[in-house]
């Protein structure tokens, strides 16, 4: 009966064990969403890419007065796009990383132009301006949302890896 005492005692103490075990793992885990961002957007506090170590991805849509627009084409370079809708960030000389893979420099390297009030797809001319007005005669705006939160100045944003990038231009829209 001391036997069976002992190892009832072992046993119970075992589940204990496992199940403090697992309550620690799901604190961890959840603590590592909150240090980590989660996935949301990622603007607080971006850390910056770095040449020769970083490579992220972050996918990106463009829409113009509710027109999905095609992925850009591609074009070489450290911060470049496959024509495959995804901003593909891995620095090859210092000038790409940190600032040099700001979204407003990744246009400038497809030969194209993103201000707070204007867009210039890369690979063409067509130029879209706050004020223009789209087909239907609505008032057009430049919005820029990341993981589904607006952007108020994007001028500093740098894409992170599995960001989602939403550029819009037509009737201004909420979070």
């Amino acid at each position: 009966m001391t036997d069976r005492t002992f190892f009832d005692r072992a046993g119970w103490l075992l589940r204990r064990l496992l199940l403090a075990l697992l309550v620690a793992l799901a604190l961890s885990v959840v603590a590592r969403q909150f240090v980590d961002g989660g996935g949301g957007a990622s603007t607080a506090s971006p850390t910056p890419p770095r040449a020769g170590q970083d490579h992220w991805h972050a996918t990106y849509q463009v829409f113009v007065c509710g027109e999905r627009q095609p992925p850009f084409a591609f074009w070489e370079g450290g911060v470049h796009t496959h024509d495959d809708g995804v901003i593909h960030i891995h620095p090859l000389i210092p000038s790409e990383e940190g600032e040099g893979a700001r979204l407003v420099k990744w246009f400038e390297y497809g030969g194209g132009e993103l201000t707070q009030s204007e867009m210039r797809m890369p690979g063409q001319r067509d130029r879209f301006a706050n004020g223009d007005r789209c087909p239907d005669g609505a008032e057009g705006v430049l919005q820029v949302f990341v993981n589904g939160e607006r952007l108020d100045d994007w001028s500093r944003y740098i894409p992170q890896d599995g960001d989602r990038v939403g550029i819009e231009f037509g009737p201004e829209q909420s979070d």
